[in-house]
């Protein structure tokens, strides 16, 4: 006899096809789209977009602001350097942006995750630059709780306030971040650079003023005082080339060396770098852990910030503009204005302005200028958001964002972040994800109504050009909201998954090429392992499962039941006979 209850505790087989627009419209499109005439098929965003997050580094009290841009608020705030007052290590020097820890470069790669260098005026053992990676998804647990312990506004007022930071102690005191400091699970590492094992430790006060993350995801910092850059791990801090002179290499056009202030690099893995003087430099063959990297360098260009675009570099304070074809410059067309910073956003149009912005066409057509708005302050970064609208940062101890329409400049407001904020690199990943690496994602959510479903694989029909991608990734979780926590893991297609979960999360990843050429995703199809038909859990499907699907004709069951074949939430004749041809005995025979 068969036990009451027992007949539902085996899920049936899930999966879901997506091909149609109406499919594809059941997930999150950030950067792709199916519109009209490329119907029921994902492709890369003629316009670039980015994350909905600008990491504002806060310069004057050694923190991170992540800014919710949709929002306009505040949502998170971490230290990057030992805090607050009270706590061993803590170096106080509010609303003094050039001494201490004092970050103010950030870069987002194409996950989401965010890096911020400080620059270490002072503070730290053989501290040149230390950099911190921030998690935008998962967390490690490092107490083992179980539970996330990060910064969050628990008072929803739109700014985190000290009790909603998490402290941070030097409590061995040898001045450097170690591990076990780190209490904000959220932040996966913090490592000096260079690291004393990839290459030899440098003195605080040489100062880490450039960073910028590659084509293969690392990142390459500057050291401002020694001229060089370094290229450290994306995955661990760890260092892995350097330091690589900014003297140029012989043969090559030669300015003379320059000092790294501010670094971006394009879709050929060739880095581009600011000094804050007239030269521009310029590193080859960064995605190389190796090298040989060709060093060269371009004089007469009053630069601070530096933005990529339209096969250009432009350069604020200056305004110029650098044409790689011909290393030739000459001016912005109509930029007029004062800037420290600059910006591309997601259409090819430059945007500039320390007080008034102005936003100008690839072919120089003045598009729009604003004045500041009332309650800002002059700024050093400026940001362009997932919107493509204006970030202006503030750049005073009261700490603000100024925000501006990215249509036609119209005033969006001024809100609140931390205490002297810099932060004029790539703060939001807009050139991670549209020049660096052109990259869009569509991400759903599948739930298979059935505790514990184990999923089988995930397969999917592409077209890739030359240089083109698409990856795709999944996570599982027994509750939609637990997903969030786990980590995605990548899966080629077919492959088995071996993992289980109600709910499967997959992201698919399209990856364009320099020549502005897209991949394709035509469809994609997720799958269960197969539950067969046991329906009394003996290991076997045979006759005594038929019987008992058809004493269950006419009832209504729950989403999972193994005895509802064909899941439409009641059992048939039809689920008898789907149940007959899963007999795993010969002639349906009765297990032994």
């Amino acid at each position: 006899m068969v036990a009451a209850g027992c007949c539902a505790s085996t899920a049936v087989a899930a999966g879901k096809t997506y091909t149609l627009d109406a499919d594809f419209a059941l997930g999150v499109l950030d950067g792709v789209n199916y519109d009209a005439p490329n119907s029921d098929q994902l492709q890369l965003n003629a316009i670039g977009t980015t994350f909905p997050v600008a990491w504002i580094a806060n310069a004057g009290e050694d923190t991170v602001s992540k800014f919710d841009t949709i929002l306009n608020k505040e949502i998170a705030r971490y230290r990057t350097w030992f805090g607050p007052a009270g706590q061993p290590g803590h170096f106080g020097h509010l609303g003094n942006a050039y001494s201490g820890a004092a970050p103010s470069r950030t870069a987002v790669d194409i996950n989401g995750n965010a890096y911020v260098l400080n620059r270490h005026f002072s503070q730290g053992s053989n501290s040149a630059g230390v950099v911190l990676k921030i998690l935008a998804e998962g967390f490690i647990d490092r107490n083992g709780n179980g539970v996330m312990d990060t910064s969050f506004d628990a008072n929803d007022d739109g700014i985190i306030d000290v009790s909603e930071m998490l402290p941070m102690a030097d409590t061995n005191g040898n001045g450097i971040i170690d591990d076990d400091e780190i209490q904000d699970e959220r932040i996966a590492w913090v490592k000096r650079v260079p690291d004393g094992i990839g290459a030899p430790l440098r003195p605080t006060g040489t100062l880490g003023r450039a960073m910028c993350i590659g084509t293969d995801g690392n990142l390459w910092v500057g050291l401002f005082n020694d001229r060089t850059y370094y290229k450290i791990s994306s995955a661990d801090g760890s260092t892995i080339a350097g330091p690589v002179s900014t003297q140029p290499t012989v043969g090559e056009p030669n300015a003379g060396s320059w000092t790294p202030y501010g670094c971006l690099i394009d879709a050929s893995g060739t880095l581009w770098s600011a000094s804050l003087g007239s030269t521009l430099g310029k590193i080859t063959n960064t995605q190389s852990n190796t090298g040989p990297y060709t060093v060269a360098s371009f004089g007469g260009m009053s630069n601070y910030g530096i933005a990529l675009g339209n096969g250009k570099v432009y350069l604020g304070s200056g305004n110029r503009q650098f044409d790689p074809a011909t290393n030739t410059h000459s001016a912005i067309p109509n930029m007029t204005v004062g800037s420290s910073g600059i910006v591309v956003d997601g259409g090819g149009n430059i945007i500039a302005g320390s007080s008034t912005v102005r936003k100008v066409a690839p072919d120089g057509a003045l598009l729009w200028q604003a004045s500041l708005q009332a309650g800002g302050s002059s700024s050093v970064g400026i940001q362009v958001d997932a919107n493509n609208d204006v970030l202006q940062i503030g750049f005073t101890s009261a700490g603000r964002i100024q925000k501006y329409r990215g249509t036609d400049g119209a005033p969006l407001g001024v809100f609140p972040v931390g205490n002297m904020p810099y932060t004029y690199s790539d703060a939001t990943g807009l050139v991670a994800r549209n020049v660096t690496n052109p990259t869009g994602t569509w991400t759903v959510v599948y739930d298979s109504g059935s505790g514990g479903t184990a999923w089988d694989n995930i397969n999917w029909n592409d077209l890739t050009p030359p240089d083109t991608a698409v990856q795709v990734s999944y996570r599982t979780a027994e509750t939609e909201a637990g997903l969030a926590l786990m980590n995605y893991q990548l899966t080629g297609k077919g492959d088995t998954l071996a993992s289980s979960g109600r709910f499967i999360q997959v992201q698919s990843r399209l990856n364009g090429n320099e020549q502005g050429n897209t991949p394709i995703l035509f469809d994609l199809t997720i799958a269960a392992v197969d539950a067969g038909c046991d329906v009394n859990d003996d290991g076997a499907t045979d006759s005594t499962d038929v019987a008992l699907v058809r004493a269950a004709v006419g009832q209504t069951v729950q989403a999972g039941d193994v005895r509802d074949q064909d899941a439409n939430g009641v059992i048939t004749v039809n689920d008898a006979r789907l149940c007959a041809l899963k007999c795993s005995l010969p002639r349906c025979a009765i297990a032994p």
